[in-house]
């Protein structure tokens, strides 16, 4: 039986593994350019960090906050699901850009 995936709606290259744990279980990732017509469309979709685009996810979660920072950036807070470790959903998905990808 193959195992269920877990849908992912954004992956981001973290390759220096730059996220806090505000609480346990929750998990803080900030800067992320992304557009304000898709940061509310975010809010409650799994997020993936990869350390490139051809590595599966090391760490991942649920999207439940979406906090503007400088520049027109965000950081991503997320609850943490371990399943989502290994996920190769985005691993060389077409629409990569420089440190994103909206699957």
């Amino acid at each position: 039986m193959t195992p269920k995936r877990n849908r992912i709606s954004v992956a981001l290259v973290c390759h220096q593994h730059d996220y806090t744990y505000d609480e346990p279980g929750h998990v803080r990732s900030g800067n992320w350019k992304i557009g304000e017509s898709k940061r509310e469309e975010l809010i409650g979709t799994n997020v993936v960090l990869t350390e490139t685009q051809t590595s599966p996810a090391y760490l991942g979660g649920k999207i439940v906050g979406v906090n503007p920072t400088r520049g027109g950036r965000v950081e991503l807070v997320f609850k943490e699901d371990k399943a989502l470790v290994g996920n190769t959903e985005a691993v060389g998905h077409p629409m990569w850009g420089q440190e994103k990808c909206y699957i």
